[in-house]
């Protein structure tokens, strides 16, 4: 008999020199776990193989632990498990693909959460600081440009901040030569870093470009860095109302 609860695979990138790039997933698998709303919560890493993983019977939502619809979302993944428009239905299953995590309509709401938590410890008010999402970016491909001004447009819709920016780590603008041209008499900067796990992009380059800056131009302009979204607790829910609109789409 297939499980009557479905099961979740979070499919994430993973990575071969950092175990903390893969602690996120694999927190937020048993958390969901541990919820008991799902019959069984997996974890795929691309980086570790290219032969599909164990598939239980019955319903199985994949969940792309990525910050855009890049290769990974659009290619692998539908390769890697055989889908054809984001499903593939046997007799013993029924495999499904939910929305990456970086284009998560709910993800604005965590974005803004982690900027409320920086303004709280600062004393800052929401409406006096500059947030600024900071994402991967790449030269090759809009994905995640695309996916990062998706998300700035979101926030900027809640009219919580007095300005929200975007910036990138492998394309233009990247952060710390946006960090030079801001003005040092500017509203105080909040960066949240639009990076699945704590990886070295996440953990290293973004402090390394601040620190850089500093450096540089010795400026006294308040930075605070939050870290990377998708180490936060709140993902566990995006991801939970992620399978319920896949399961409405494809019922």
């Amino acid at each position: 008999m297939p499980p009557t609860r479905p099961s979740v695979m979070i499919v994430a990138h993973g990575s071969s020199v950092s175990e903390d790039a893969q602690d996120a997933a694999r927190q937020h698998a048993l958390t969901l776990q541990q919820s008991n709303r799902y019959g069984r919560v997996d974890i795929c890493f691309l980086v570790r193989g290219h032969t599909p993983p164990y598939l239980p019977s019955g319903e199985i939502f994949l969940l792309p632990f990525f910050m855009s619809n890049g290769y990974f979302v659009t290619q692998r993944i539908p390769e890697l498990f055989e889908l054809e428009e984001g499903y593939r239905i046997e007799p013993e299953r029924k495999v499904l693909l939910c929305d990456a995590l970086g284009i998560d309509p709910e993800l604005a709401g965590i974005i803004s959460t982690m900027a409320g938590d920086v303004c709280h410890e600062q004393g800052y008010s929401p409406s006096g600081i500059h947030l600024v999402l900071v994402a991967h970016g790449s030269e090759k491909s809009t994905a995640s440009a695309e996916a990062t001004f998706l998300q700035q447009q979101a926030v900027d819709r809640r009219g919580e901040f007095a300005k929200v920016s975007s910036t990138f780590l492998n394309q233009s603008p990247h952060l710390e030569e946006w960090l030079c041209e801001q003005p040092e008499k500017g509203p105080p900067i909040v960066l949240i870093g639009l990076f699945a796990a704590d990886g070295p992009h996440a953990s290293e380059d973004v402090p390394g470009a601040i620190s850089t800056w500093r450096h540089r131009t010795g400026s006294k302009l308040p930075v605070h860095y939050a870290g990377a979204i998708g180490t936060r607790p709140e993902i566990v829910r995006l991801i939970q109302q992620s399978i319920s609109r896949c399961a409405a789409k494809f019922r």
